[in-house]
């Protein structure tokens, strides 16, 4: 890239490709590297080629306290939890470390789908130990899901995904059937940390 162009080359909209580009993706790749407080550093050469770098630094939170064992951050148990997003990347990335931690997981696309993923499961005998729903997805978003999760089983513990999530836990706006309200994309310690405190008096039909 020549200098102008590798200068506004992470403004929202700004492409080389006319009608062709959108002018979004390294917005978005900024966006995102900015929401892990992580770093972008762009080396380009007109006419040789470009090298991006993300450098993201270990969060402080992450690092286990002196005396505490790592273990201590997870559920006693093997649970049963439902996922919902729209979005299959983070879906399938959440599912695989959820599952890595030993706990079985359905996951639905799309708040309507994971309406339905709910209520099959109930009918089954198999009840959910928390249902992890993004909230902003498309017709069905994750507060008609809590919703509907809360008026089938109450007792049910809701855990709210969303990239506002630190602001409204701040502002005091958590919706309505949400029992715990994390920032999205989740940390895994975050989530652990939540299903921990929320599921450890679960029934045992709960428990996979």
């Amino acid at each position: 890239m020549d200098e102008e162009t590798r200068r506004r080359c992470l403004e929202p909209f700004f492409t080389t490709k006319g009608e062709r580009g959108t002018g979004l993706g390294l917005a978005m790749v900024f966006g995102m590297a900015q929401r892990h407080s992580a770093e972008l550093e762009i080396d380009s050469l007109a006419g040789a080629g470009t090298t991006m770098r993300l450098v993201f630094a270990v969060p402080i939170a992450a690092l286990v306290e002196p005396g505490r064992s790592g273990l201590a951050l997870k559920p006693p148990g093997r649970l049963r939890l439902l996922l919902v997003d729209d979005d299959p990347v983070l879906l399938k990335s959440l599912r695989d470390a959820l599952e890595a931690d030993g706990h079985v997981i359905t996951s639905a696309n799309g708040g309507e789908a994971g309406i339905a993923a709910f209520h099959a499961a109930n009918k089954r005998g198999e009840k959910f130990a928390a249902v992890l729903t993004d909230l902003g997805m498309p017709y069905v978003d994750g507060r008609k899901v809590a919703a509907a999760v809360k008026e089938a089983s109450p007792a049910t513990p809701v855990i709210l995904l969303t990239g506002w999530g630190q602001r409204l836990v701040a502002d005091g706006d958590i919706p309505l059937h949400v029992d715990r309200v994390l920032a999205k994309p989740p940390k895994l310690r975050e989530v652990r940390e939540a299903l921990a405190q929320l599921c450890q008096n679960q029934p045992p039909g709960q428990w996979a």
